[in-house]
């Protein structure tokens, strides 16, 4: 619940886009603890489906910052409404 908490804390207060997508893959992987220690095959099968969909969700966040960035030399989120 912590985890969760504190992704979502940090999702709605900053404005920064790093800052957004550690927050969005804290909530997202904030069921690890709670999938593992159910230890059942179907909840490490979806413990691992997760893990690959944050790696996706990352990866593809990471590729939009970058070009973000270096078109407009910043990442904070204020400038996207700009363009």
């Amino acid at each position: 619940m912590v985890l969760f908490i504190g992704g979502l804390y940090l999702v709605l207060s900053r404005a920064h886009a790093l800052w957004l997508l550690i927050g969005a893959e804290l909530m997202l992987n904030a069921s690890a603890p709670l999938l593992l220690l159910a230890g059942t095959s179907e909840a490490i099968a979806t413990l691992f489906l997760l893990l690959f969909f944050a790696l996706l969700e990352a990866g593809a966040a990471l590729f939009l910052f970058y070009h973000f960035a270096r078109a407009h030399q910043t990442l904070h989120l204020e400038n996207l409404w700009a363009v």
